[in-house]
């Protein structure tokens, strides 16, 4: 009886072992493996087909697999699928396969399919389940939108950032990483220290980017996604983490240890690449891929940004101040050797500027949402700082909460006291003709109606330029707090100001790179208010934020309330 026990548990510990080690098993062009606890990792690929690229002797390509990932999550409710790989037309059995591997390993639980982003080689098995009436579809909402008739209604439903897949034991966070495309996901394993990134930051030969606005995405994502992985409140060990991409293979081409998944030097020397490619330092090499706009390898470590070298120039040539730094919410750039500008990215490059002095510095404006202005602040001087606002829409407020005080015109403070989200540190108002002394350097306030009734804007007299917020419109003038005979009055008191002190340029509130406005854009949008009001220009109907009439000339837009604004 005894020795039948032990035989017993031998076995049991034998069934066990080999339940517990990882190990690869194809089922038709499928090859699946256990990468964690309930957690399986399906490749489009099977010995007859290996993934990846092989070689001859003389170093041709005799065959290529470019295998994309499946990503399989099993909790004690439900089940997870991340992506669907490529269209499978090299076996036959390829839907009936997937769907058997999943059923499997299931086990009866609704299943749940999401995706990484909307390229083919990741969504391409989808008429494998998109019958089936039984399959939940749970898609991000940027990237899929305008693919919702691709799914079932009874069976889709749209998320965004931060959305969380409870499967019962086991807790999926959706991470928005725009870059790739523009609303590339990361799904981070809560508890596991896992990510499963698609092609967000790459799975080895670089994340590829194709325009410039998926660069200037991917510069503010990765910080993004750092900080969240940073963060301890999501409980993630950097030090531990596995990122589990979109092409698994692809690994091949980068310089780990047999049996290492990428991880936290990864998406660091990716953030330290993304800098080096904005300051024009990134070390780089043709890509010879033959594509057009992705011709270039840029290299940082083991990270790889594929892209072009010259949309990476007219990139740079947009921005022709030195970069200095970023964090996940803004960057920085500096204008001269004690002011610097930084632009947010959630409206239209919401700008903030940094304007030091002897003695204190001066922070314009806060952006739309940047917690840790002060922090970034803190990277640029070392002086006392003094918050102050052009107006207080919440794209120039959002980071004053890090502030105990904050000054602004007192036509204005209403916007920042009140609210859902009142600021709750210490206001003060601001004066037309006040002058602000930052030791060896002033900077005088003047009021500026027109955006809204407490606009101002800063005049640095001895550097000939000055800081308008959205006073003259960054190109888009919204005119909410006065009249077309009111921003006349702001106009030639402004030109003025400007003519007699020598002004040569006013930073906007939503700076581009180019788009100042100078003494003739104030000039001109006096002008145009001066036609509307004698009947010589007529206005058009315009719906944007709440404005019914536009009119358009010398490169800008003013937009108005009809009648309101002609009185």
């Amino acid at each position: 009886m005894y020795a039948k026990t032990i035989l017993r548990l031998a076995a049991s510990v034998l069934l066990l072992a080999c339940a517990c080690t990882p190990k690869d098993v194809e089922v038709g062009p499928y090859t699946v493996s256990v990468i964690d606890k309930n957690v399986w990792h399906i490749q489009d690929c099977n010995s007859a087909n290996p993934a990846g690229e092989t070689f001859d002797a003389d170093g041709k390509l005799t065959h290529f697999n470019n295998c994309s990932d499946i990503y399989l999550l099993v909790g004690e409710k439900e089940a997870l699928v991340i992506d669907l790989s490529n269209n499978v037309t090299w076996a036959d059995n390829a839907a009936e396969s997937l769907r058997q591997i999943v059923a499997e390993r299931a086990q009866g639980r609704p299943v749940t399919v999401t995706f990484t982003h909307n390229h083919g080689d990741h969504t391409g098995m989808l008429p494998a389940f998109v019958d089936d009436p039984d399959i939940r579809f749970a898609l991000p909402q940027i990237d899929f939108m305008r693919l919702a008739e691709r799914f079932p209604e009874a069976q889709r439903r749209f998320y965004q950032d931060g959305e969380v897949f409870d499967l019962g034991g086991m807790k999926v966070e959706a991470i928005d990483v725009p870059g790739h495309t523009a609303g590339s996901v990361v799904f981070a394993l809560l508890g596991r220290d896992i990510l499963f990134t698609g092609d967000a930051v790459g799975s080895g030969h670089g994340v590829w980017i194709f325009d410039e606005d998926g660069f200037y995405n991917y510069v503010s994502a990765v910080p993004y996604l750092i900080e969240w992985i940073e963060d301890p409140a999501n409980g993630v060990n950097p030090e531990r983490l596995r990122i589990y991409g979109g092409h698994y293979w692809q690994k091949d081409w980068l310089n780990l240890p047999k049996g290492t998944e990428l991880g936290m030097q990864y998406l660091r020397d990716m953030k330290l690449l993304l800098d080096e490619m904005e300051s024009g330092t990134a070390a780089s090499e043709p890509s010879n891929l033959g594509r057009p706009g992705l011709d270039t390898y840029f290299r940082h470590g083991n990270s790889i940004v594929t892209w072009s070298s010259e949309q990476l120039e007219k990139y740079r040539a947009n921005y022709p101040e030195t970069f200095v730094c970023r964090d996940a919410d803004v960057v920085f750039r500096q204008i001269d050797e004690h002011t610097w500008e930084g632009n947010g990215h959630q409206v239209y490059n919401e700008s903030i500027y940094v304007v030091e002095g002897n003695d204190r510095a001066l922070v314009i404006d806060a952006g739309t949402n940047v917690p840790h202005l002060d922090q970034m602040v803190a990277r640029l001087t070392d002086k006392p700082v003094m918050m102050v606002l052009t107006h207080g829409h919440g794209d120039h407020v959002g980071g004053i909460g890090c502030f105990p005080e904050v000054w602004i015109h007192a036509l204005d403070s209403a916007m920042i006291t009140g609210g859902r989200n009142p600021y709750k540190g210490q206001v003060h108002c601001l004066s037309d003709g006040e002058v602000i002394d930052l030791g060896g350097r002033q900077i005088e306030v003047l009021h500026t109606p027109g955006h809204t009734s407490g606009s101002i804007t800063f005049f640095d007299k001895e550097r000939h330029y000055g800081f308008s917020g959205d006073a003259f419109g960054s190109t888009n003038l919204l005119l909410f707090g006065a009249t077309l005979r009111g921003l006349i009055q702001t106009c030639t008191r402004t030109a003025e100001y400007m003519q007699k002190n020598g002004i040569t340029k006013l930073y906007p509130g939503h700076y581009h790179g180019n788009n100042f406005e100078t003494l003739q854009r104030v000039l001109d949008e006096k002008k145009m208010s001066q036609e509307v009001l004698s009947g010589k220009r007529k206005g058009t109907p315009d719906s944007a934020s709440g404005l019914n009439r536009s009119i358009t000339d010398y490169g800008v837009t003013i937009r108005y309330n009809d009648p309101q604004a002609l009185q």
